[in-house]
């Protein structure tokens, strides 16, 4: 898979840039927060830039004045790509591997994030992917050869069964089929190593998944429990947060089913909303730690405070 391969998706008859070259490369970013006794390392892999032609449902006049409400100065919502390092008990979990080499020069941080944690790729017990683009498992794979040696991949069976089905692949829009070569190649390389997973389920630490599907047939979020203390890991519930928190109705062009995605944004919005519980996401700036209050017909966003101490 070649980087080149990633740089565009044609999507609905439109080519969508997914990196700006104009930007440097990111620089390894972490930030550690407690959840009970379980340390969880927000970890950048740098930005996407998302246009309103990647939207549905909203029109550019007023994706500009969400960007702007929002104090956004540039003229694409800088999309951040997250991952989370969980370490509790005798486990260290990654939820999310970032994209590697395949999505261009504001990606692919987290490679040195982790080296720069003094965490070896090799001591992580298990990788969990919140669902198999290759902006959550492009780093698997380096030069061809996984560097999650020691893993257990847990992964949505519904996801696995889509994105290695090769009938599927074939009829996809050929700007789609890079994805379907990545995720097959990511989990052939897990090998007896793959836990795939359905409904509400176990995945050990504190760890449970719970099913968010429409992004992806399989996406999946993961609630952490530690001490009485609780931590929502969202996977892609938004992906422009200023648009999407305003109107929750809004899709993205890489939803699979967007009606299912826009039906399990609304449930997830309100339960955290009414729950007060905390939430991660992987397209929320960094850290993408903090919480979903209603707001109007819509919601906002409040960052969890910085973890002086």
């Amino acid at each position: 898979m070649s980087t080149s391969a990633l740089a565009s998706v044609a999507v609905a008859g439109t080519s969508l840039p997914v990196a700006a070259d104009a930007h440097a490369s990111p620089m390894p970013v972490v930030q550690t927060h407690m959840v009970g006794a379980a340390k969880v390392t927000a970890i950048s892999d740098g930005f996407l830039p998302i246009g309103p032609e990647a939207l549905q449902g909203v029109d550019a006049e007023t994706y500009a004045a969400r960007l702007a409400e929002a104090h956004i100065k540039t003229e694409q919502h800088l999309t951040g790509v997250n991952a989370y390092l969980i370490e509790t008990g005798d486990a260290t979990v990654l939820v999310d591997a970032g994209t590697g080499t395949v999505m261009g020069p504001t990606l692919g941080a987290l490679g040195a994030s982790l080296a720069a944690m003094g965490t070896d790729p090799a001591s992580i017990t298990h990788l969990v992917a919140t669902h198999l683009h290759p902006d959550h498992v492009g780093g698997v794979l380096v030069d061809g050869q996984n560097v999650f040696t020691g893993a257990e991949l847990v992964v949505s069976g519904d996801d696995v069964a889509f994105w290695t089905n090769e009938e599927i692949a074939a009829g996809a829009p050929d700007g789609f089929k890079p994805f379907f070569e990545l995720a097959t190649g990511v989990v052939q390389s897990f090998g007896d190593r793959l836990r795939e997973v359905s409904g509400e389920a176990s995945i050990g630490a504190g760890l449970t998944a719970m099913p968010m599907p429409g992004h992806t047939p399989g996406h999946m979020g993961v609630m952490l429990e530690s001490e009485g203390d609780q931590l929502l890991l969202w996977g892609d519930i938004l992906h422009v947060p200023p648009v999407q928190l305003a109107d929750p109705a809004v899709t993205i062009a890489f939803d699979a089913d967007a009606d299912a995605a826009r039906a399990t944004r609304a449930s997830v919005l309100d339960m955290v909303a009414t729950d007060g519980l905390a939430v991660a996401g992987a397209h929320i700036s960094f850290p993408g730690i903090g919480y979903i209050e209603k707001a109007g017909s819509g919601y906002r966003w409040t960052a969890a405070p910085y973890p002086y101490g």
